[in-house]
């Protein structure tokens, strides 16, 4: 498990013109009303510049007893919204599930569907994403959640002035991969660090909401239509 205790505030000319996609509570969540819920996608944490496909987006929240309350996805202006309405005080998750299907680099550009609908294809590639925030009623310290057993997941747990983080697939850790961070109103995003055999980082730095991302590629199952799959998964930590 590697460790970063000191954030370093450049960004790779690579990330210049990257975008994020992330889940949060417009407003502090309080038991007994309804709070507006907003899948953002941008550049510049917090502010959301587009809206993501609302059709394909699986949207949810789990009440600290557990219970699993269903959210409708609306496309809005910049934005994807929906309504929560809070019954119990405590740590809530907000969890989006975004599966945008498969699609072909072909001579004639993109096109929808794998190399067996695409025999001339370049690559083949299925997207996928998730997103969880981390949010809590107010006087509610961040706990350990267990996984949410999601394809792709970014989970944390508390530390002193800081957050473990671990990345995983399916349950299983994955090593090797670079976790991203992005504090509210800063000028760019910044590396938190690579994951470890356990799928681990240490983050120290920075105070919340803080915003963790994650995009990488993995190769596709055996006898799938696609070569590879793209990866990205975010976690919104509202401390």
């Amino acid at each position: 498990m590697k460790k970063v205790r000191t954030p370093i505030l450049t960004l790779l000319p690579t990330l210049v013109l990257a975008h994020y996609t992330w889940v949060s509570p417009v407003a502090p969540l309080v038991p007994g009303k309804t709070s507006a819920v907003r899948i953002s996608h941008g550049h510049q944490f917090p502010t959301s510049e587009e809206a993501i496909n609302a059709s394909q987006v699986q949207l949810y929240a789990l009440a600290p007893s557990g219970a699993k309350v269903l959210l409708t996805p609306t496309r809005a202006p910049g934005a994807v919204t929906s309504e929560y309405a809070v019954k119990e005080a405590g740590f809530h998750r907000i969890v989006m599930v975004q599966d945008r299907g498969i699609t072909s680099r072909t001579p004639k550009g993109a096109r929808p569907g794998g190399r067996s609908k695409n025999p001339d294809a370049a690559t083949a590639s299925r997207t996928f994403r998730t997103a969880v925030a981390y949010v809590g009623t107010a006087g509610v310290k961040p706990v350990t959640p267990k996984p949410l057993g999601l394809e792709i997941e970014l989970t944390a747990e508390p530390i002193a002035n800081g957050w473990r983080l671990q990345l995983l697939k399916n349950g299983a850790a994955v090593p090797g991969v670079d976790i991203q961070v992005f504090a509210t109103g800063a000028a760019s995003i910044a590396p938190a660090g690579k994951t470890g055999a356990d799928g681990r980082v240490e983050y120290k730095g920075g105070k919340g909401p803080l915003l963790f991302t994650v995009e990488y590629k993995d190769k596709a199952p055996a006898g799938a239509d696609y070569d590879t799959t793209n990866y990205e998964t975010s976690l919104y930590a509202g401390w």
